[in-house]
């Protein structure tokens, strides 16, 4: 078992940004369950970890999340989606097709949903600070909470480049004790909570299909398993040997199915997860261990008094890592050059105009492999 650092500590907390806004807007929007949510969150992340043996991301399904939302759809047709989601990805992970699909989604591609996922984060932190959901009751006035996320971003921004990895927990430590100070939240004892087991009717898989889960399959495969596969070993070369799209497939999937039979939310690991943790100084998977079981223990034993904690985390803190996690994802687009970096910005920028990510990977793919269709037919020599 790796041995916890100060930076793995931070490093847990780097993507709750992500995290609680999404899984509190679940809870209270749609009537998902909030201690099965975290037990299958925190399994994923646990197993993910002592499997991948590096620090791997664990995220709520970012589009499905906010159309669910937007819709106020009914949790029995988030957990069929979730698992429609889960089998689907099961089935391209065993069969290996996983691998193969990954053909299509080239650097190029990759970079160009990291730099529109990387902005879609900056602009949900701006979001985060400037309204903060009701979920966050206890703040500083407005005003406080801006300027607080601008602070945090340049702390955790200065302390990543002197690799002083303690600071990202510190903030996040600080926070809690002066926003519990403030908000006195009432938690009562513990008392556990063993999620059923369940299977959403056979009437709503038909709606989940069409509403959350076409919309999407694009993004996760290609941010979350393709492009998580390719930033972890760029950040952690032969130790993340066992990051495969068909690997990260496989994990996807069977969390998924897992977390929709015990009624939780679907999920992802998100490459900007990835980006979050590691640049608040997550180096192993004690990183993993520590937050799932956290994530775990939470959802077993406090589940009737999930959001009163979730309120008690520091709003500013979680939009300050969120906001510098998208920043830094956003840009790994700079190792591109010239056309190839021009077009990856052009369909970022596309996606994140639309706030339809399926708009960027569509771009990209027919930019790459229509230029290499376009260079074969110059190479062939014509013939009078």
């Amino acid at each position: 078992m790796a041995r916890l650092t100060s930076g793995d500590l931070s490093g847990a907390v780097a993507d709750l940004g992500v995290l609680v806004p999404l899984a509190a807007a679940l809870v209270l929007v749609n009537g998902v369950q909030p201690g099965p949510l975290l037990i299958g969150a925190g399994a994923l992340a646990l197993g993910a970890g002592l499997f991948f043996r590096i620090p791997f991301p664990v995220q709520p399904l970012k589009a499905l999340t906010a159309l669910a939302v937007a819709q106020g759809v009914a949790p029995e047709i988030i957990h069929a989606a979730g698992l429609e989601i889960g089998i689907l990805f099961v089935v391209l992970g065993a069969t290996g097709v996983a691998d193969r699909l990954a053909i299509l989604f080239t650097k190029d591609v990759i970079r160009s949903l990291q730099f529109a996922v990387g902005i879609l984060l900056v602009v949900s932190a701006v979001r985060l600070s400037v309204e903060p959901p009701a979920v966050f009751g206890a703040t500083f006035g407005d005003e406080w909470v801006v300027l607080l996320t601008v602070a945090v971003v340049v702390v955790v921004a200065v302390a990543s480049r002197f690799e002083w990895n303690p600071a990202g927990a510190l903030i996040l430590l600080g926070g809690v004790v002066a926003t519990s100070a403030i908000a006195a939240p009432a938690v009562g004892p513990p008392a556990f909570n063993l999620p059923a087991l369940s299977l959403p009717p056979l009437s709503v898989f038909g709606s989940a299909f069409l509403l959350l889960v076409i919309p999407q399959v694009p993004l996760t495969y290609g941010n979350a398993i393709v492009g998580v596969s390719d930033l972890a070993a760029e950040q952690f070369g032969t130790r993340a040997i066992r990051v495969t799209p068909r690997a990260v497939a496989l994990s996807c999937g069977l969390g998924n199915v897992a977390s929709a039979v015990i009624g939780g939310m679907p999920m992802c690991h998100g490459s900007s997860g990835l980006s979050a943790h590691v640049r608040l100084g997550a180096r192993s998977h004690a990183m993993n261990v520590l937050l799932g079981t956290t994530l775990i223990v939470v959802g077993l034993v406090y589940s009737e008094h999930v959001i009163a904690l979730f309120g008690v985390l520091p709003v500013w803190a979680l939009a300050g890592f969120l906001a510098y996690a998208g920043m830094r994802h956003a840009v790994l687009v700079a190792d591109l050059r010239g056309k190839r970096l021009a077009i990856a910005i052009v369909a970022g920028t596309a996606g994140v105009a639309t706030g339809n990510l399926i708009f960027t990977t569509a771009l990209a793919i027919a930019s790459e492999f229509g230029a290499r269709l376009w260079r074969r037919r110059d190479a062939v020599p014509s013939r009078v």
